[in-house]
């Protein structure tokens, strides 16, 4: 039985501390709780969001005039419930999509497979990075993705999809195979259709050396500590974008020291060379150690958060003509 509040503050529930009321607000820990909650926002004719660990997102100061539906975690304590099962000397791990990928990667260190160790330090959802295709170090969730459960919303804007599914209520619950995915660089078919919610995701992760494991985790924790802000952000503010400028590439690397991949050049350093390191407005501030971080001091509001975006798009246009598109996603605009 789900539990509808009214008038929630968002902004405890979202990494960057940023937003207004929900009208209606729910947390489920289960397919069975979700539909639920999907068939209240159908039955009563609200728009619906889902969010998870809330990274990645900017929800407008006005709030969301529907119902939030905010993925919780089904851990026994400090552990996330999880199947695992080995097949042709790989490990399938299979977890609910809201847990957090910080919990999976623990369990993943501590049972000794390795995968995931790039995801140390990222906020949010197992289900929010399969969404997004969250991914650091060369490595991405396309990677290591094998299967995901879906509650499939009928809606006239998409076809009902022809994968095997399960009925669930008045919904299907297909199950999309890494090739189903669409997946591309901080995306999938889950971000470009708002009818697909992940349920559940499993896992094709390999044995490994624990100790070996931990070095990478170490390593990896040790780069973002050097180049990542403390305070309240929403994760990485644009999308590196591609650049064809050969100039423009080998001042990148030379600065750098560090080759630029897949055609695409970080949008931090872009940030940063226009002169936007530290830029204020209002109660909001693109960090002073990296460009591509947006962060709330304390006050900040999303109206100011925008206004710096388009700022910030505007002068790279101008120094670079080059096109900055947003990672994170307005919720309520």
């Amino acid at each position: 039985m789900i539990d509808i509040k009214e008038n929630i503050s968002l902004s405890q529930y979202t990494t960057f501390k940023i937003g207004g009321l929900a009208k209606y607000f729910t947390e489920v820990n289960s397919e069975e709780t979700l539909v639920e909650a999907v068939e209240y926002a159908k039955k009563n004719n609200l728009p619906a969001y889902i969010i998870g660990g809330g990274s990645n997102i900017l929800i407008s100061d006005k709030g969301f005039d529907g119902l939030v539906i905010r993925l919780t975690s089904q851990s026994n304590g400090s552990q996330p419930i999880v199947k695992m099962r080995m097949e042709n000397g790989s490990y399938f791990l299979e977890c609910w999509a809201g847990e957090s990928l910080s919990s999976i990667l623990k369990l993943a260190t501590e049972s000794s497979l390795t995968g995931l160790e790039w995801a140390v330090g990222i906020p949010g959802t197992v289900g929010g990075a399969v969404r997004g295709n969250a991914g650091a170090f060369g490595s991405d969730m396309s990677q290591i993705v094998d299967d995901i459960r879906v509650l499939e919303i009928p809606n006239s804007k998409y076809q009902i999809s022809n994968l095997a599914y399960r009925q669930a209520g008045k919904f299907q619950i297909p199950n999309y195979k890494l090739q189903d995915c669409a997946f591309s660089y901080r995306n999938s078919v889950f971000k470009e259709r708002s009818n697909l919610i992940i349920t559940s995701v499993v896992l094709k992760l390999k044995k490994e050396g624990k100790a070996k494991i931990e070095a990478m985790i170490k390593e990896n924790m040790q780069k973002r500590a050097n180049k990542q802000p403390q305070g309240f952000s929403a994760g990485s503010f644009f999308k590196n974008p591609n650049c064809k400028d050969e100039k423009l590439i080998k001042q990148f690397e030379t600065d750098a020291g560090m080759k630029c991949k897949d055609d695409k050049i970080p949008a931090g350093w872009l940030i940063a060379e226009a002169g936007f390191l530290g830029k204020k407005v209002g109660g909001v501030q693109v960090s002073e150690n990296h460009g591509n971080f947006v962060v709330n001091l304390g006050s900040g509001t999303a109206e100011e958060v925008i206004m710096l975006a388009s700022m910030i798009k505007q002068k790279v246009r101008e120094k670079f003509n080059i096109q900055l598109s947003e990672e994170i996603q307005y919720v309520g605009f």
